[in-house]
């Protein structure tokens, strides 16, 4: 099935002007520019609660997790054989990411609506803060926006080529989603939408490669289904459960989209906002282009403020769409903002939004290396990643002293990072939510009934808990973790001791 449709004009062409060749190098070397800075903050930078819980996953691989998907598990395995259980082995595969993201992008837009609106989409991508952060941190939004945005592409080489082949690549792609975040559900969504309702693909049904495509992507979700079914559906039960919460609400909505002009940042926020209305238009003309796009973006984005009008969306949740509105904010551009100078990229409206935005993720960066104002608290979402070896050597000393044998703790992220900072001494062990564990080895029962030394936030301290799990509980100490003298969080400290290990389960 061969589409006629498809922009000749957007295919690489040989022989082009130098100066554009000049444009294309730089835009290379900035990307590579970018993956090295983000290496050098990813070894700098002290890991966040969430990264320091998902290399729990990391230490033994499973096919499933309560929270996610297994895939960033697998990740931040792959990075910790290459570079070792440190900040940039864990977070090597984010690195990676993105470098081989901007890649797809160029190529999904360059191939639909032609080179300069390809390079112009990168470099808008480039400046969004959320990215410029998700190119350093390692969570599930990693593999879900590469899977997502590589789905994209071959689709895109499926319309422009009209070679059935694409189909296996959209199924693998589509599939290897499905192990990174519930969210790439919607790819199947989009892909559904785009066939029926444009007329010309509709042949499409009648070829082998789309159901084979189909076939691979269900066959790599395997994995997923089996841990749920083997746990009671635990995981769906979790994420999927939140979709009938909460209450109908404008107050949610207006907070998703005000962290969407923060995280996009507010010039490319706005332009993506215009080139999506624009996109939308020119699909119902019909462009088959502008409804490819358009079909890839709007199940997934109509669900999310959908929801927003009665329960929280956190910003995150945005990701995968990021990329394509960068796409968007190119379109916006295209009529008006043209170069001043042959082969330039941009004119002033797109030099003011790129600049903008990479100064808003350089100061992200910056802040993140150096307190640009230090907040006392965890006001500062930054506050999380620092402060913990201190911390952790103090509760490593009152262990020693007190003879407690374990760390015990009732939250993730206390569990994670006190993990990550003792895991040359002493085993922490979350006394709730086992289920977040299963895929690690059982703690010895010897050193479960040893005294115990259990740490948490004051705010999270739970003695209910302890007096039911324990025969004996008395307050050893109160700690705090601080940076540069600022204190950033209260933690009690308790021994415990009598635990029945049969009560703390697997």
């Amino acid at each position: 099935m061969q589409d006629t449709s498809r922009p000749i004009a957007a295919a690489p062409l040989p022989g082009r002007p130098k100066d554009i060749e000049g444009s294309t190098a730089v835009l290379i070397a900035t990307i590579a520019g970018f993956g090295l800075l983000r290496a050098w903050l990813a070894a700098c930078v002290g890991l966040t609660e969430d990264e320091a819980y998902y290399r729990l996953w990391a230490l033994v691989p499973s096919m499933g997790y309560l929270d996610h998907p297994p895939m960033v598990g697998w990740m931040i395995a792959f990075g910790r054989s290459i570079a070792g259980d440190t900040p940039l082995g864990i977070r090597l595969a984010a690195i990676l990411v993105s470098l081989a993201g901007p890649l797809a992008l160029w190529r999904t837009s360059a191939i639909l609506f032609g080179p300069l609106t390809g390079r112009r989409a990168v470099w808008l991508a480039l400046a969004m803060p959320l990215l410029a952060v998700g190119g350093v941190i390692i969570t599930p939004d990693i593999p879900s926006v590469l899977f997502w945005g590589l789905a994209g592409w071959a689709l895109a080489e499926l319309h422009v080529s009209g070679n059935a082949n694409w189909w296996l690549a959209v199924g693998l792609f589509a599939g290897l989603g499905l192990l990174s975040k519930y969210s790439n559900l919607f790819v199947g969504a989009s892909i559904l939408l785009w066939l029926v309702l444009v007329p010309a693909n509709r042949p499409w049904f009648r070829s082998w490669q789309l159901w084979a495509g189909g076939a691979i992507a269900i066959a790599l979700a395997v994995p997923v289904l089996a841990w749920n079914y083997q746990h009671d559906w635990a995981s769906f039960a979790k994420q999927f459960g939140r979709v009938a919460r909460g209450h109908l609400s404008a107050a949610y909505l207006f907070e998703v989209v005000g962290a969407s002009l923060g995280l996009m940042s507010p010039v490319i926020a706005v332009l993506a906002a215009l080139g999506l209305v624009k996109l939308v238009r020119a699909a119902t003309k019909p462009d088959p282009p502008s409804a490819l796009l358009a079909a890839s973006m709007l199940p997934f984005l109509v669900y999310l403020l959908v929801h927003a009008l009665h329960d929280r969306v956190q910003a995150n949740w945005l990701a995968p769409l990021y990329p394509t509105f960068a796409i968007c904010a190119a379109l916006a551009l295209g009529a008006a903002d043209l170069p001043t100078k042959p082969g330039q990229t941009f004119g002033r409206l797109g030099q003011w939004a790129v600049g903008s935005g990479l100064v808003l993720s350089f100061l992200i960066y910056w802040h993140a290396l150096n307190p640009i104002v230090q907040l006392p608290g965890q006001k500062d979402p930054t506050s999380q990643t620092r402060g913990w070896r201190a911390l952790a050597a103090e509760v490593e000393r009152l262990r020693l002293a007190s003879g407690a044998c374990w760390i015990a703790t009732s939250n993730y992220a206390t569990t994670g990072q006190l993990a990550y900072e003792l895991k040359d001494s002493a085993p922490v062990v979350q006394l709730t939510e086992r289920i977040r564990y299963l895929n690690l080895p059982a703690i010895d029962p010897a050193v479960l009934k040893c005294p115990a030394l259990y740490v948490e936030l004051d705010r999270r301290a739970d003695q209910a808990l302890l007096k039911a799990r324990f025969g004996s509980v008395r307050k050893l100490a109160g700690l705090t973790r601080t940076y540069a003298g600022v204190p950033l969080a209260g933690y009690a400290v308790y021994l415990a001791d009598g635990l029945d290990p049969a009560t703390l389960g697997p």
